[in-house]
């Protein structure tokens, strides 16, 4: 072999890059570290915390109450799958079978500094996050009287689930007891989904789309939205509140229960925006006191469709258009069959009147005697007997919809999840000095995709995209320094490219609070190079970073 041959050999070294996504394993009472089945980790806030891009989170049945028992997990990586519903040994899947419970502790002593308004949120790229087979019951950070909800503090007004990133799917959970919406997401991208949950006793709106961004879409099938009163200053409770922007499809719901406030609200959809994309189908209404349907048509009106007539016309394809919706169809009143808790279902009928008008009385006087009620109920009095918690063992099977085919599907299927990862993959990276990337270096051109490793000091943040591999959307860009930088006011850096959410990234939140100090010497990169669009750059290449490591 010739001996410059051999010395580039020489220079190579061999190194295990595991892809980021994994497994993890979560069962409360455990012991183990959550890196197999059976040997599941105790706490679902440590795994949600230290979560990388694409992992998926099993999570056993049992009661979870995160950080400090303060009731809230955190999305903060693109790509995370949480999925509960497990049998403790992890044998079946069944969310209402087996509940995984995420609720704030009874004894937390913290306050409300720092905290979101929602059990579940997202932060930083939450992109194509999941959650799927969970209960999120906000009962235990709210305060009741024996009248009711208390919406002073310490109450903790806010949603059961809110994101802002692209493509959230929410499937077969529980979110009950908010003192607010139920979801309220910024929606994005085209592939939103709230499916097959139950969405019990909220406050002004179960599902709020009035953030959705254009062009996205946001699928809202086969859902069970019971039991929604009004929030004092906003207004009475919705099923559906659309926003002016986006898709929103509602589709095979069972939508009942909503009240009024002063004669607002009270519908099953509320399209007040005048969004003619909006797609109403197949969906059951009962007991709705404000109406099926508020819009805005294209005469600048605001309108319900509260009457059986309207719904008939509603649903009518010829029609749709007048009704500010670009598909209808299949769209009735009809008693779901729902037993709901007894007690809960008499002081909530017994706030409001159930005056002639907006409500089917014979159908509403059917309900009540088949669940031993007055057949006609007395109005409450003012702010008494006001959103009393609905008790989560009366969920499941009582608010299951009897009519085939709309509503929560109680027996599922339920989906099986796993993580992308398929094992370490072995990975070469070269040694390469820091100047090969300068322009008329070795490694400045006809480089792609080659692996190297180099000394580099950390600098700031940048935004030059000129590489197809790295897009703005997955990555964010970074100076990586010529050792023996003094300042980041240079022109001696190769850009980097970091993953959002992958172990490079968590590298660089490690050092980067420390970054000055890597200026001199260094630390580790490693990583794959690729040509710039743009060759006019000093160093005119970019370097998708692997790994960082201070030694």
């Amino acid at each position: 072999m010739h001996k410059r041959n051999w010395l580039a050999m020489a220079a190579m070294f061999m190194a295990v890059w595991s892809l980021a996504a994994a497994d993890i394993w979560v069962a409360a009472g455990a012991a183990g570290r959550g890196k197999a089945r059976d040997d599941p980790m105790p706490e679902l806030w440590k795994a949600v915390e230290r979560a990388e891009r694409g992992d998926v989170i099993h999570v056993a049945e049992g009661t979870y109450n995160g950080k400090a028992g303060s009731g809230h997990w955190i999305a903060k990586v693109p790509n995370l799958t949480m999925v509960g519903g497990y049998r403790q040994d992890f044998s079946e899947r069944n969310p209402f079978k087996y509940f995984t419970i995420l609720e704030r502790a009874k004894d937390f002593r913290g306050d409300w500094t720092g905290l979101p308004e929602a059990i579940v949120s997202g932060d930083a790229d939450h992109s194509n996050f999941t959650i799927d087979g969970f209960v999120l019951n906000c009962e235990s950070r709210n305060v009741y009287t024996e009248k009711g909800l208390k919406l002073q503090a310490p109450t903790y007004s806010g949603m059961a689930l809110q994101t802002n990133s692209p493509n959230t799917k929410v499937r077969n959970c529980i979110l009950l007891n908010p003192a607010g919406d139920g979801i309220y997401c910024t929606w994005q991208g085209s592939d939103n989904e709230v499916s097959n949950c139950f969405i019990v006793n909220t406050l002004y709106a179960a599902i709020e789309t009035r953030s959705a961004q254009p062009d996205s879409v946001i699928n809202i099938k086969n859902n069970t939205i019971v039991y929604g009163w009004f929030y004092p200053t906003k207004g009475g409770a919705t099923g559906v509140f659309v926003g002016r922007q986006g898709t929103t499809i509602v589709d095979s719901n069972v939508i009942a229960f909503l009240q009024t406030e002063g004669g607002e609200d009270g519908f099953g959809v509320k399209n007040t925006f005048a969004n003619f994309d909006t797609v109403m189908k197949n969906n059951v209404f009962f007991s709705l006191t404000g109406g099926y349907y508020k819009y805005m048509d294209n005469n600048k009106q605001s309108l319900i469709a509260w009457k059986p007539s309207d719904l008939e016309d509603l649903n009518d394809e010829e029609y749709c258009e007048d009704y500010t919706l670009a598909e209808s169809g299949g769209n009735r009143e009809a008693d779901p069959g729902l037993v709901p808790d007894k007690d809960f279902a008499g002081k909530f009928s017994n706030y409001i009147a159930s005056e002639p008008g907006k409500l089917n009385m014979d159908a509403m006087n059917e309900w009540r005697r088949s669940m031993g009620l007055p057949l006609q109920a007395e109005p409450g009095k003012a702010r008494e007997n006001y959103a009393f918690a609905y008790p989560l063992k009366a969920v499941v099977p009582g608010l299951g919809s009897k009519i085939k085919g709309v509503g929560v599907r109680i027996e599922g299927p339920f989906a099986a999840y796993a993580s992308e990862a398929a094992g370490a993959k072995t990975a070469s990276y070269e040694e390469a000095a820091f100047d090969s990337f300068k322009k008329g270096g070795a490694n400045s051109k006809g480089t792609n995709g080659k692996a190297v490793s180099f000394r580099a000091g950390l600098g700031d943040k940048k935004t030059t995209f000129e590489i197809a591999e790295a897009t703005s959307t997955n990555y964010y860009s970074v100076m990586l320094l010529i050792p023996g930088s003094t300042s980041t006011a240079t022109r001696d850096f190769v850009y980097g490219y970091i993953l959002k959410g992958s172990p490079a990234d968590k590298d660089w939140i490690k050092l980067e609070a420390k970054k000055s100090g890597t200026w001199k010497d260094g630390v580790v990169i490693k990583g794959k190079v690729y040509d710039f669009k743009n060759q006019t750059y000093p160093y005119p290449v970019g370097v998708i970073i692997d790994s960082i490591s201070s030694k």
